[in-house]
């Protein structure tokens, strides 16, 4: 038998082991149950995270709208202030 017989049979045994492999334990084999774990723990704070920044962007443009109306009503009291002062004299 020549050397290509050999190396032909051992590719198809060498491919055929995978096969097998595969069929047994099938692509859950690869994974780690502590990993598993840590990356649902990483998934949840991340998920919390993004809901606690939502309500802080919420919070902020609240506030930003508060802001701009007080700025208003300083600038309204002060024309009146100044009505008011011109009035008088």
């Amino acid at each position: 038998m020549t050397k290509e017989y050999w190396v032909a049979i051992s590719v198809a045994a060498l491919i055929l082991g995978f096969l097998i492999g595969y069929m047994i334990w099938g692509p859950s084999a690869g994974r780690v149950p502590k990993m598993e774990k840590e990356l649902s723990a990483a998934q949840a704070q991340l998920a919390e995270s993004k809901k606690i920044s939502e309500k802080m962007e919420s919070n902020l443009g609240k506030i930003a709208n508060e802001k701009l109306n007080l700025e208003k009503e300083n600038a309204e009291l002060k024309e009146a202030v100044e009505k008011a002062s011109k009035g008088r004299r």
